[in-house]
């Protein structure tokens, strides 16, 4: 694979055991566990998280900036997401928390990406009434898009042609800061609750973020802030776009039976096999988020799901049930053109299954592959360190592999050794006690 990609998992190979439980639950099946140790194909990878979430020696992590990073930069300005607020007791106003944070990172300002869900609310309303590919596909979850890249690239014409969230406020912030500070620089700084979105925005080719912060980096310094009562003024802010930060809130906008939101990487695999042989009929609309119960349920999100779910509910309830300021913001946000909100490049397959460039060999490769298959015992077990028998067909043919990683190969091939070695054995003493026999006789 000549492709590069950016990505923001790793392994400790420190805490690493080599079990399986990665392989297992990796959706691209880009885990593998060679020599002991756990690595990741990177042109599989979709930077879901889910090794993170299942490993039991937490090996794997989310490989983001620090604070110490950002430490030396001046005119910083800070964007958060809705799950953000999640992370923190209620008793905590919007206000709070985005002043805590910039006291945290010595920000200018803080922003969160509710302006942009403002704007996408309209889009996708609009764009689903005259698209010829429904269900629309949500492009708000950066794995789901990799996902579909990687496993369904049939699909890739039903996702949404629209900018993500961080995306469209880092053009708006870029733009207001110009307004208020011609000439002078500016440094955006994104914390983010996974790593699927840290690694989409360092791949864009779009002037987004120059840093991403995990959640879980800066959540501590965060909370010491806040726990020192310095209260903040609530920025101006969508109330309604907080929702997003959980399952559902995104298909908030379309009726009940147009939309349909769904969390957890196995049940998406379903429902993308499902809409892939055309089974779901009479639906406008897919949400579909990589973790369980939305961005709250992120890798990098210290505190649990459920409870963080119930604080974005309370916290929304608290807003004014989801109606906006009147401000010059707004007004400026209504006029922005749709068409700064669209995607300016295409969203492409990734070639996973290319064996070789040359289409001769390839063949070759792949009726190797067949063969191989037939030998193996078809048991998927992953005790080889390959997901399955198929892709350790495939890394047998790349050549990242060998037969007798099989441990049923292995062991079958150990016992007729230890046949072959009996009987060798045997031959071996009978041919002695002969010549000793003999050797009795001559004297």
């Amino acid at each position: 694979m000549s492709e590069r990609y950016i990505h923001s998992v790793a392994i400790n190979l420190q805490r690493c055991r080599g079990c399986i439980h990665c392989i297992r639950h990796c959706p691209t099946e880009a885990m593998r566990v060679r020599n002991g140790k756990s690595l990741i194909i990177p042109y599989r990878c979709i930077d879901c998280g889910e090794c993170i979430r299942v490993c039991p020696y937490h090996a794997p992590f989310g490989f983001t900036h620090t604070l110490d990073s950002i430490a030396y930069l001046e005119n910083v300005v800070v964007i958060i997401s809705p799950e953000f607020y999640s992370q923190f007791p209620t008793k905590y106003s919007i206000g709070d928390i985005q002043e805590a944070v910039r006291k945290a990172t010595s920000a200018k300002e803080v922003w969160d990406t509710t302006y942009a869900i403002y704007l996408l609310e309209s889009a996708l309303l609009d764009y689903v009434n005259s698209s010829p590919n429904l269900p629309l596909i949500s492009t708000y979850c950066p794995a789901i898009i990799e996902l579909i890249q990687v496993r369904f690239p049939t699909l890739i014409p039903n996702l949404a042609p629209f900018k993500s969230p961080v995306e469209i406020m880092s053009q708006i912030i870029r733009e207001h800061w110009q307004k208020d500070h011609p000439g002078e620089g500016l440094n955006l700084v994104y914390i983010t609750p996974c790593p699927a979105l840290a690694s989409y925005l360092k791949e864009i080719k779009e002037d987004t973020v120059e840093f991403i912060i995990g959640i879980d980096n800066i959540y501590l310094k965060v909370k010491k802030e806040l726990q020192e009562a310095n209260l903040g003024v609530q920025k101006l802010f969508y109330p309604k776009g907080i929702l997003t930060g959980t399952l559902g809130g995104e298909a908030q906008i379309f009726n009940e039976e147009e939309a349909i939101s769904v969390g957890g990487i196995d049940k998406i695999l379903r429902v993308l096999e499902d809409l892939e042989r055309n089974k779901i009929q009479d639906v406008k609309f897919l949400e579909l988020r990589a973790c369980e119960e939305g961005c709250v349920g992120g890798v990098l999100n210290p505190e649990s799901y459920y409870l963080a779910k119930k604080r974005i509910y309370s916290i929304y309830k608290a807003l004014n049930k989801g109606k906006i300021e009147n401000s010059d913001l707004l007004k400026d946000l209504s006029e922005m053109h749709i068409s700064r909100i669209v995607r300016t490049s295409p969203i492409s397959p990734r070639p996973v299954w290319k064996l070789d460039e040359d289409i001769s060999k390839a063949l070759k490769k792949m009726d190797e592959m067949k063969r191989i298959l037939e030998i193996l015992p078809g048991l998927d077990c992953g005790s080889c360190g390959s997901p399955t028998c198929a892709s350790l067909a495939e890394d047998i043919v790349r050549g990242n592999a060998q037969i007798y990683d099989c441990i049923f190969l292995l062991k079958e091939k150990l016992w007729e050794m230890a046949k072959e070695m009996e009987e060798l054995s045997r031959r071996s003493s009978s041919v002695i006690l002969k010549r000793r026999s003999e050797d009795n006789e001559g004297q």
